[in-house]
């Protein structure tokens, strides 16, 4: 019953996040980011590097600061499901926007359509995994041919997120650049 409606520390926070008193704000992240970064990170789940889930999140919050006073109180709503529902509505908006960029990953390692010339492509993307050490070739298989989330490889590796992330934004600009040395073009 208590998750459901909203009790007085919630009220307090959201009349004061209506007079933009940012102290509240800080509280309000501290409290529900874990909670917006599971909703975010599910929804964004393989599409997440191309864009920084950090930022979808941080624009969860500075959207909660801007509506704050949309926010209806004293309802059968408590503050978790309305930052919930914006959560989820921002994630996938984020996911829509991402399906029309047809990233450079989805073509080369995702399922590569018949008429791309498969053997070669495959050959050509075998090699040039060799040349990245055998860290960087992990955490591309992982993410790309595994569809795994950034935050499952940090579990099974014992590393933690950012250090992740930032192996894979390295492996991949590598990767990207022994493609392109080998004459491979996105764009095509």
């Amino acid at each position: 019953e208590e998750a459901r409606i909203m009790n007085d520390k919630e009220l307090e926070l959201i009349q004061r996040l209506k007079k933009k008193d940012q102290k509240a704000l800080e509280e309000i992240i501290r409290l529900f980011h874990q909670y917006v970064a599971s909703i975010v990170c599910r929804i964004l789940y393989g599409q997440a590097d191309q864009t920084d889930i950090q930022s979808v999140i941080n624009d969860i919050f500075f959207r909660l600061w801007e509506n704050a006073d949309h926010i209806k109180t004293g309802q059968e709503n408590s503050l978790k499901s309305y930052i919930g529902a914006l959560a989820r509505n921002t994630a996938l908006t984020e996911k829509k926007k991402l399906r029309h960029i047809c990233p450079l990953e989805e073509d080369i390692l995702g399922e590569v359509p018949d008429h791309f010339h498969q053997i070669e492509l495959r050959s050509m993307i075998l090699s040039a995994l060799k040349e990245l050490n055998p860290e960087e070739q992990l955490v591309l298989l992982k993410f790309y041919f595994q569809s795994k989330a950034i935050q499952e490889i940090a579990d099974e590796s014992g590393q933690p997120l950012p250090t992740v992330k930032s192996r894979l934004q390295r492996s991949r600009k590598k990767f990207r650049k022994i493609l392109e040395e080998r004459g491979f073009n996105y764009e095509s």
